[in-house]
């Protein structure tokens, strides 16, 4: 676009009385001093003009045009040896707003001719990476606001910016970090999965339990995951032969992933996921048996909590109402689930495993001989992770880290109303969760 006014060095706008053009002209310095501190700028460069810019049905614009001081010889980008200029190519980068104005940088970008490397273009003092559509304080705007928690879509039409184009900046940002963080410390690991969308569409994710970061991230929840997210975790410097403990659910594609993908690995069966596996079988026999006449219709009604709640959590009313259900009086198959319920809790409340081992396995085989379906098939899942519940008492490892990143990873998705993108979703979450430090992409305004 055509300038519509003349560079600093002039009057900005028409002034008629002399103490009004020499205040001016101060500004104008002031302002080309402000500029040429907030972007960095070396002896080598300098703001060499300023103008505004009327648009229609938007915010008026301010542009910034800066140079290159002759007699200033370029470093190379490469080597860093001082060099000649080449050539140059006009650029132009969005800056943060000043005052109310949009504000954009101009520039000829010049490009060395290095005796060693040839041909370089040379990265500008304001600049994250070479080819950036944004200054690096722009991008440290966008990444704060999206690392505290507002949507993109909310960013870019805050700083009346394309949402694509800030995607694009987030994810070249988040992979420049991801390129210096340092996975090698990373022993235990939690592996769980969270919907993506609507329908059985997940993502999987891999945490570091001792770092509390999310490492990798990868669509699906199959077989194949854990073998991505393990090349994902060995890409920056980590080992899936250096993993000692792996926490995870109880899915059959997790405990086959892991055991072929990291086999040194003792696998721990989250005590969460085992409780919530008894509670809904739990739920699912009172369901069932409500239906089967109307005299246990109407002595199961509103008792829902009653059975789920653990004993010492129940209310002076639910634990009459228990008591008076018990199997010795009622005979109803809800109170036995609850007492196998009850009788796992117990389990978890060893304080060993060698203590432990025996109850289970009286309580598994009690579940299998007994005449309520749902119990029994809770006892055949139970008894084929059987290992894994019992590594549970040598390192009480838990995924109560991992289900509060689900939880938020599920809160990013309900705040954008969801993500057809996969990749613009893994960008979010570890933006949020991957504890990556930024610090190496910031300029320095010095």
């Amino acid at each position: 676009r055509e300038p519509r006014a003349a560079p600093w060095a002039t009057i900005l706008w028409s002034c008629c009385d002399d103490p009004g053009r020499l205040r001016m002209r101060q500004d104008a310095r002031m302002l080309a001093a402000l500029f040429e501190r907030s972007m960095g700028l070396d002896d080598a460069w300098e703001v060499s003009g300023t103008w505004f810019e009327e648009v229609e049905g938007g915010p008026d614009e301010l542009h910034v045009r800066v140079a290159r001081r002759r007699g200033h010889a370029v470093p190379c980008p490469e080597c860093g040896v001082p060099c000649g200029v080449h050539d140059a190519r006009e650029r132009t980068w969005r800056h943060l707003d000043i005052w109310q104005f949009r504000t954009y940088v101009h520039c000829a970008v010049p490009r060395t001719d290095c005796p060693e490397h040839g041909v370089r273009t040379v990265l500008m003092p304001w600049e994250v990476r070479p080819n950036s559509h944004f200054t690096a304080l722009f991008e440290a705007q966008v990444l704060a606001a999206c690392m505290r928690g507002s949507t993109v879509k909310a960013v870019a039409e805050a700083l009346g910016e394309d949402d694509h184009r800030l995607w694009d900046m987030l994810g070249r940002a988040v992979a420049q970090a991801r390129g210096s963080a340092d996975y090698s410390d990373v022993r235990r690991v939690g592996i769980d999965e969270t919907s993506r969308s609507k329908g059985h569409t997940y993502i999987s994710t891999m945490l570091d339990l001792d770092g509390r970061r999310c490492v990798a991230v990868t669509d699906g929840n199959d077989r194949g995951s854990v073998g991505r997210m393990c090349g994902q975790l060995e890409a920056h410097g980590g080992d899936r032969a250096a993993i000692t403990e792996v926490t995870r659910d109880m899915s059959g594609s997790f405990s086959s992933g892991v055991s072929e993908e990291m086999p040194q690995a003792t696998q721990t069966i989250d005590r969460f996921h085992v409780m919530q596996l008894f509670s809904r079988a739990t739920d699912r026999v009172r369901c069932r048996e409500r239906r089967e006449s109307d005299e246990k219709r109407e002595a199961l009604k509103r008792t829902k909590y009653v059975w789920l709640k653990r004993e010492e959590s129940l209310t002076e009313r639910q634990r009459e109402v228990r008591e008076r259900l018990a199997p010795n009086r009622s005979h109803l198959k809800t109170a036995r689930a609850c007492q196998m319920t009850e009788a796992m809790r117990d389990v978890y409340d060893c304080e060993t495993a060698a203590e432990a081992e025996p109850m289970l396995d009286r309580l598994l085989s009690w579940m299998t001989h007994s005449n309520v379906p749902e119990m029994r098939k809770v006892a055949k899942t139970v008894r084929e992770n059987r290992e894994g519940i019992l590594s549970y008492f040598g390192s009480r490892l838990t995924n109560a880290y991992l289900e509060g990143a689900n939880s938020l990873i599920q809160s990013i998705k309900r705040a954008a109303r969801g993500f057809r993108n996969v990749e613009y979703f893994t960008t979010a979450i570890f933006l949020r969760l991957g504890g990556l430090s930024f610090d190496a992409l910031a300029c320095d305004p010095t």
